[in-house]
């Protein structure tokens, strides 16, 4: 036999105001992942605003903030056009930049694998993967980049 509860407009909003005193207001922050592995994804559009290139990487944040590029998933980054302009993928965490770990320059290859990465540091509190069209890198002038991000 089920028992059914059920709560009145008025029993519902007792409690909704004791929730509201009992609990104390937190300020609102960044979105963080528990610890744990994130698949991050980020496509660069070229001048033409067409896809250029895409990146695609499994970052794993342990409780220490050390992170890991996860390689039992296929990281790697794809170049989208044939017009001689290679996608680079790159890591930066809180500690730094990384890469390029990969180019491809080819729109027909299925892209090129991350490799490995781990990063040099611990207490990590977020880690981004980027793409980025031709020679510039992530916060350079004139550099055609896109990232994710994923929080510690």
């Amino acid at each position: 036999m089920r028992i059914r509860h059920a709560l009145t407009g008025a029993a519902l909003g007792a409690v909704l105001t004791l929730g509201a005193i009992a609990a104390p207001a937190q300020a609102a922050g960044p979105a963080r992942a528990a610890a744990g592995c994130e698949t991050l994804r980020a496509t660069v559009l070229n001048s033409q605003g067409s896809s250029g290139g895409t990146v695609q990487a499994t970052i794993c944040i342990d409780p220490t903030g050390g992170a890991i590029l996860n390689d039992s998933y296929y990281n790697y980054v794809q170049d989208h056009q044939a017009d001689g302009v290679a996608a680079r993928a790159y890591i930066h965490d809180s500690w730094g930049p990384y890469g390029p770990l990969a180019v491809d320059d080819t729109s027909t290859s299925g892209g090129q694998d991350l490799g490995s990465w781990e990063s040099t540091a611990t207490s990590n509190t977020y880690v981004r993967v980027y793409v980025c069209l031709g020679l510039k890198s992530p916060g350079q002038s004139g550099a055609r980049c896109a990232s994710d991000v994923t929080y510690a």
